[in-house]
């Protein structure tokens, strides 16, 4: 079973009403949607979004009981604005969540390619429909664009040193699976170092880059606020910098009163242009006792935001 991260604390920010509209979505193994389902009337409504068809089925079996009205949509969050339009929920959603991380079920299905930790395919696809996989990426990129894609999505320092590693290696043949790809980072680093596995990074990179991760989450934050009701609430949960980096500069932006630029002396906007409030002034952390029972929930940061306009 999949284990929601910061649970209590998504749920409380949300400030669920009965009869309230909310949007989970990236809904994954259902278990922040089976929260919010839980304090839904029969008038409530909620709308959950996956971008992985296997996760809307999952969730949909897994909300039967529940008397709300609900939605199960496979897309891909960025799609938020589309979705809250066709249902007519645009301008009146009360609450929006996002949970960024990889869920379990992923993870544990080697042959789906998110994990170093068993042998399977090298595909790392959320939406199986698409047709970028971490195959492709691999063994066509170029030397400079693999390492690019290690920089810029891992923050890998040797990410020059792993794109050449593999260039040369598929030479002789294709890397066709996650143990290929995972002996090219452990020999590139000299065998294992410290808690971190030589892999995790650019495993990482790839997943960003085949799923477009980091441009999605800036369409999604940008309609996310548009398809809100005044009072309405945010609550993203990331688990990497480049992630959360987006979200808190997304969420300072909008909360800025002014809007000049700061080389001018006086301000001539009118100082109210603030479209949001943050309600996370320091980001939320899972608590010891959290990390002690899901370790994976041990890089996780949340954020939260309420519509003012």
């Amino acid at each position: 079973m999949h284990t929601p991260v910061l649970l209590n604390e998504a749920i409380e920010y949300l400030n669920v009403k009965r009869d309230g509209i909310y949007f989970d979505c990236t809904a994954g193994g259902g278990g922040h949607s089976e929260a919010i389902a839980s304090l839904l009337s029969e008038k409530g409504v909620l709308v959950m979004i996956d971008m992985d068809k296997e996760a809307v089925l999952r969730v949909e079996k897994r909300l039967a009981k529940f008397n709300c009205k609900k939605f199960f949509v496979h897309e891909n969050f960025a799609k938020v604005k589309e979705i809250a339009e066709k249902l007519g929920f645009a301008g009146k959603v009360d609450g929006i969540l996002a949970d960024l991380g990889t869920s379990m079920f992923q993870l544990k299905d080697f042959d789906r390619g998110f994990s170093f930790m068993g042998e399977g395919s090298l595909d790392m696809r959320m939406d199986r429909e698409e047709s970028l996989t971490a195959e492709k990426v691999v063994n066509s990129y170029g030397e400079r664009e693999l390492a690019d894609v290690f920089y810029k999505y891992g923050e890998e320092r040797l990410s020059r040193k792993i794109a050449r590693m593999i260039v040369e290696e598929r030479k002789h043949e294709p890397i066709t699976t996650t143990k290929q790809l995972a002996d090219i980072a452990f020999k590139a680093y000299g065998g294992r170092r410290g808690k971190i596995h030589p892999a995790t990074k650019i495993f990482q990179a790839i997943r960003i880059e085949v799923n477009r991760e980091l441009e999605n989450l800036e369409t999604f934050l940008k309609s996310s606020i548009e398809i809100l009701k005044k009072g309405g609430r945010l609550v993203v949960i990331s688990f990497h910098s480049l992630e959360d980096r987006i979200v808190k500069n997304f969420f300072r932006d909008k909360a800025k009163k002014c809007i000049c630029p700061e080389s001018q002396m006086r301000c001539t906007c009118g100082g109210n242009n603030a479209v949001v409030k943050v309600l996370t002034k320091k980001v939320v952390k899972p608590s010891e006792e959290e990390i002690k029972n899901n370790p994976a929930s041990r890089s996780a940061r949340l954020r939260v935001c309420e519509k003012v306009v």
